[in-house]
């Protein structure tokens, strides 16, 4: 967490978590990159995989 708020993108808390490994909040993300990393973005592609794995 981030004592100072920084970013546009995002909404909610976004502007106050810090990613150390990328120097930015996830406000500062742009919404794509946001995308591939979020939690939601790795299940869809997880459950997409599967799907193709098992022909449907």
């Amino acid at each position: 967490l981030t004592d100072e708020p920084k970013g546009e993108n995002g909404f909610g808390y976004d502007p106050i978590f810090y990613l150390p490994d990328l120097a930015v909040t996830v406000a500062e993300l742009p919404p794509d990159f946001k995308n591939i990393c979020s939690h939601r973005g790795i299940a869809i592609r997880k459950m997409a995989e599967k799907l193709i794995k098992e022909g449907k």
